[in-house]
């Protein structure tokens, strides 16, 4: 609504035309049109947020194992979820991680100022038995020659370690099913990595294989202390899969061990959910 002042000038709205004072004029402007969202803007909003969510979720999890990730990180992951429930077959609002191709998630690095690959020059590789047992491997390496090091004093040694988490948000629990580090000595030898986890798998669940790089060393008084360098605690998600019933059902049948740990969620999973569902419903009931 617009009013006059004592002055005789204008101010406020009239249809769709602003007035307004600068200093000693008298400004009409045309008022922006409202933007109206359509169904499918506001239904990708949606989901983008229940991606957001899903990636709260696996960060609050993971960010025990990094020490340290780059300002964008968060940001980078909630791209990378979203992108893989976009492979689901199933309509916006059902679609999560648990029907998903991982595959954008596979190489996932937390901290993009310490790459991994400038750090370690060989690659690790994962196999996955038809009874969830994984296989971890890093090939020979010379401790000394391929990796590279702070230039900060004192001498580094490497400490690798590695983590395997399922998730099921629809159960709303985390398993950590296995985790394990190696230690080696900054010297001239060389090493090689295999390493078993021989765990049953939860049924509706995705899993995680996460390696972190970090450099130790001990101090005068033998305390364990890092580098202060951020360009060198690398991590990674090396691989991402889903576990069948299949694959559940056949760990158990072979005696693994279970999970080491279980934890559990809150429900912002469930709640976004049902926030999807009530917007459709609500267009629905409107369209019909």
């Amino acid at each position: 609504m617009a009013t006059q002042g004592r002055n005789g000038k204008i101010k406020g709205k009239i249809n769709n035309i602003v007035y307004r004072g600068y200093r000693d004029k008298q400004v009409l402007q045309i008022a922006p049109a409202r933007v109206r969202q359509t169904y499918a803007t506001k239904l990708n909003a949606l989901e983008f947020g229940l991606a957001s969510t899903q990636a709260k979720m696996l960060r609050r999890v993971l960010c025990n194992f990094f020490e340290e990730y780059d300002g964008k990180m968060p940001v980078r992951l909630t791209a990378a979820v979203a992108e893989c429930i976009r492979t689901s077959t199933k309509e916006i609002g059902e679609r999560t991680l648990h029907d998903a191709d991982l595959s954008p998630l596979k190489g996932f690095q937390f901290n993009l100022d310490s790459r991994i690959e400038r750090l370690i020059r060989v690659r690790p590789s994962v196999e996955i038995a038809p009874n969830g047992r994984i296989q971890f491997s890093i090939p020979k390496f010379n401790v000394m020659k391929d990796i590279n090091y702070p230039a900060e004093p004192p001498r580094f040694n490497p400490h690798f370690s590695i983590l395997v988490t399922a998730f099921n948000f629809f159960n709303e629990s985390v398993h950590i099913i296995d985790h394990v580090t190696f230690d080696f000595v900054n010297e001239n030898q060389e090493v090689e990595i295999n390493w078993n986890c021989s765990r049953q798998l939860p049924k509706g669940s995705f899993v995680l294989l996460t390696l972190a790089l970090n450099y130790v060393a001990m101090n005068w008084v033998g305390q364990r202390t890092v580098t202060k360098s951020k360009a060198f605690f690398p991590s990674i998600v090396v691989e991402a899969f889903q576990v069948t019933d299949e694959m559940a059902d056949k760990g158990v049948a072979d005696n693994l061990e279970p999970p080491k740990q279980v934890r559990s969620f809150g429900d912002r999973f469930h709640e976004q959910l049902k926030k999807i569902a009530r917007f459709k419903e609500k267009f629905n009931q409107k369209e019909g």
